[in-house]
């Protein structure tokens, strides 16, 4: 625990400045880039509890997971670059991509279809994620906070829920000690705060206020607000329609991507992904259900976008 506690505090201490402050951006995406090379090293070596893979085939999978990861986020960019209108690329890297991973069953002699399976896991999952986090962190620093708050907020009241009233098993062939009482608990206060929070953001962090100065300098009053039409020309009542069913669905990503860890582990008989983070494990174990939320945020912020856009974007 105190492993885990001490852990949690240098995170936060690296990647609160990192995320929020703008001169911080490319710093943030080396952070980022770093990440999606390890955590994809990580599931690789999970694969290899059962089968290893050649040298060439483990360096060209982290490559094609970063080459996913910079053309679906649009890296090393700037602020004022807009990732929701930059997908014209995937019709490029998707199919060469694609063709890449596919010739190597015919350029590495162990490399059979199965393979090609665990290469588009690594690429999807690590990738698309990572992606992900860029775009939602492009859009601006409250789409980042909102996400975290979904998944720590998830979390802590499904331990906490769940170490006092859990009775149910959740998903007992997966994770034993996971309760039906604390995952609703869990998504039921994720959605409340998190939900207050999208729709009273400028409330909470009002520019000339040393938190507002950093966290909403624009000065928007909610999440969607010089994002959306439906920020600007619906009322607060409308755009909770919007947001509160976003949020919880959110937070029950956020404990699949949980599950989904738990089950490869298990799979692959081991207990973490990694060791890099003392009392957590490695990068995926800490960060499952930030991927999956994350994926699951951005998709529907494109959807929002395109169906009611606005001029402005941050």
């Amino acid at each position: 625990m105190k492993d885990r506690l001490v852990t949690g505090l240098i995170l936060a201490a690296i990647l609160i400045p990192v995320v929020t402050i703008p001169i911080l951006f490319e710093v943030f995406q080396m952070v980022m880039s770093l990440f999606v090379v390890i955590a994809s090293l990580e599931m690789i070596r999970m694969y290899e509890t059962k089968k290893k893979f050649q040298f060439w085939p483990r360096i060209g999978i982290v490559l094609l997971t970063l080459g996913t990861f910079y053309s679906v986020g649009g890296v090393m960019g700037s602020l004022e670059h807009n990732p929701l209108e930059a997908n014209g690329v995937l019709s490029i890297t998707i199919p060469i991509f694609t063709l890449i991973l596919l010739s190597f069953l015919v350029l590495f002699r162990d490399f059979n279809g199965e393979d090609v399976g665990k290469a588009l896991m690594v690429i999807n999952y690590v990738g698309l994620g990572a992606a992900s986090i860029v775009i939602l962190r492009v859009l601006g620093v409250r789409f980042i906070v909102y996400l975290l708050l979904i998944t720590s907020l998830t979390d802590i009241f499904a331990y906490i829920f769940g170490m006092k009233f859990g009775k149910h098993k959740l998903a007992p062939h997966i994770s034993p000690k996971k309760s039906w009482e604390g995952a609703i608990a869990g998504t039921i206060f994720a959605t409340i705060f998190a939900s207050l929070f999208a729709l009273f953001y400028g409330t909470f962090f009002h520019p000339g206020t040393w938190l507002g100065n950093m966290l909403n300098a624009s000065g928007e009053r909610t999440l969607l607000e010089n994002f959306t039409s439906l920020g600007e020309d619906y009322p607060l009542w409308v755009q909770a329609f919007v947001i509160v069913p976003i949020t919880f669905v959110s937070s029950v990503f956020a404990q699949i991507g949980d599950l989904v860890a738990s089950r490869l582990k298990r799979t692959y008989s081991i207990k973490d992904f990694g060791t890099i983070l003392p009392g957590h494990g490695g990068l995926i174990d800490r960060f499952d259900s930030v991927l999956f939320a994350a994926m699951f945020l951005t998709a529907v912020f494109i959807m929002i976008y395109r169906i009611f856009p606005t001029i402005v974007i941050i």
